[in-house]
């Protein structure tokens, strides 16, 4: 009984941990070593990180607690081509149309430099002295950057932060704390239900801000309003035990997202009124998406493969724009192999495709479709007459090799909301009030786009994950 009190207590912390959490980094590497090693588990999971891939894989899973360390190595590269001659915004006297080239924070550069992540990763399940049932949490810790909120623009306006160019969906996304809650129940001999969470918090933000003189604005008043509001993101699943050892397993997992909303009110000393600025950027989604699995044990070896339709369709960029991103399938395939009674191989292979059209026109929004080759195995050891199971997996994600060229067009539109072509940051029309002709420095295209005139984008990114269960 004191064994199950102190199950209970730990697990409990755990789901509230999670009730201050954002959706992690698993829908990248994947979830546990297991799951990491061989990708394929809404059929075939039967630990606490069933709660990722089909939470009612987890009314398979044997009480206890794990903890474990995770690393990765990025080795993406965006790399701009050259921009040709004749396209720079001038600086036209008497007249400003937006920052002239050569006035930048920051110069035109590629990207090349995307820091690792070190995280501690933490599991644990308890049954509540229930036989069929079990109430488990998983949790993903960084110990460097507990949470990255970082917006970016997709276009021409990205030149005046960073005049860089981002993985859209690889990099910030994956940088976060992560967990994760689930309750599953072996209703008969052949079929286990699950229900959990991902809780996950969002912001309203106001500011009042008083500018004294607009000549001097760092001598500026400003006041604070942030409150936060809860969100939840719903995981659901099957899972069905069939004649032969097969499994099938059906789950869901719905969206989840960081967005941070509100109001900026800017008084200046002697003017009427104030002016409304909107807040509205979303650093974290998740979309939601339905995994179907298989797995078959023959022998010594289990077999096990997934489909995962993702909604990318749904998704919306850190200024909380939706792009016309395609929903996809993406696939796994796994091998378990007891290469003893107390040790397991396992491989997995993978494809993520890319949700994100070509960007042959304004915005610059980074993906390269992915193959996925992993290994991992697990060996239970007998320390200090304590059982424990270590486990480990080493991850590759290959990125398929992505050239982008923007479209030349005979005619270029002015840059407004909307506009999805390479946009005209100079108007041709643009009027020289001292002679009433066009300025002939804003004739054809000026545009500061860092992703023009193209780019290419490619490379590899690794996982290296060891846990110890007991």
């Amino acid at each position: 009984m004191d064994t199950l009190r102190v199950q209970f207590g730990i697990i409990l912390a755990g789901c509230l941990v999670a009730s201050t959490s954002f959706a992690g980094p698993f829908d990248l590497y994947g979830a546990g070593p297991r799951g990491s090693a061989m990708g394929a588990q809404s059929a075939s999971s039967g630990d606490a990180w069933s709660i990722y891939y089909n939470v009612a894989g987890l009314a398979d899973s044997t009480p206890g607690f794990s903890i474990g360390g995770f690393a990765t190595h990025n080795n993406a590269q965006i790399l701009l081509k050259a921009r040709p001659g004749g396209y720079e915004i001038p600086d036209i006297e008497g007249a400003r149309y937006g920052t002239p080239s050569g006035e930048e924070p920051n110069a035109r550069r590629d990207t090349d430099d995307i820091a690792p992540i070190y995280a501690l990763q933490f599991s644990g399940v308890t049954s509540l002295g229930i036989e069929r049932l079990r109430l488990g949490f998983i949790a993903h810790l960084p110990t460097t950057e507990l949470l990255v909120l970082k917006t970016h623009f997709a276009d021409e306006r990205e030149r005046l932060s960073s005049n860089q160019l981002q993985f859209e969906l690889i990099d910030g996304q994956s940088r976060r704390f992560a967990a994760e809650a689930g309750l599953a129940y072996r209703a008969t001999d052949w079929l286990s239900v699950g229900i959990g969470g991902t809780f996950l918090t969002g912001a309203n933000v106001g500011t009042d801000v008083f500018v004294r003189d607009p000549t001097d604005q760092s001598n500026t008043d400003i006041n604070a309003d942030v409150t936060t509001e809860n969100r939840w993101g719903l995981l659901a699943g099957v899972q069905v035990a069939l004649p032969l050892n097969l499994r099938l397993g059906l789950s869901y997992r719905g969206p989840v997202s960081f967005r941070i909303q509100g109001e900026n009110e800017i008084l200046v000393s002697g003017a009427a009124g104030t002016e409304t600025q909107r807040i509205d950027w979303t650093p974290k989604y998740s979309p939601s998406s339905f995994n179907l699995g298989a797995s078959w044990e023959i022998g010594a070896f289990e077999i096990a493969a997934d489909a995962r339709w993702i909604r990318w369709s749904e998704y919306r960029d850190t200024q909380s724009q939706r792009p016309e991103f395609s929903d996809v399938l993406s696939s796994r395939l796994g091998l378990e192999y007891d290469t003893s009674d107390e040790s397991r191989l396992r491989l997995g292979l993978g494809w993520d495709p890319s949700p994100v059209p070509d960007q042959t026109g304004r915005t610059n929004y980074v993906d390269n479709s992915r193959f996925l080759a992993s290994i991992g195995s697990s060996h239970d050891l007998l320390v200090a007459g304590l059982g424990l199971e270590w486990s480990w997996f080493l991850q590759f994600q290959f990125l398929m090799e992505r050239e982008t060229d923007k479209v030349a067009l005979d005619t270029h539109p002015e840059c407004a909301p909307g506009v999805s072509e390479i946009c005209d940051e100079v108007p041709d029309s643009a009027i020289n009030p001292q002679t009433g002709l066009a300025y002939p420095e804003a004739q054809g295209l000026q545009t500061g786009n860092p992703g023009f005139p193209g780019y290419v984008s490619g490379g590899w990114i690794g996982a290296l994950g060891m846990e110890v269960r007991f």
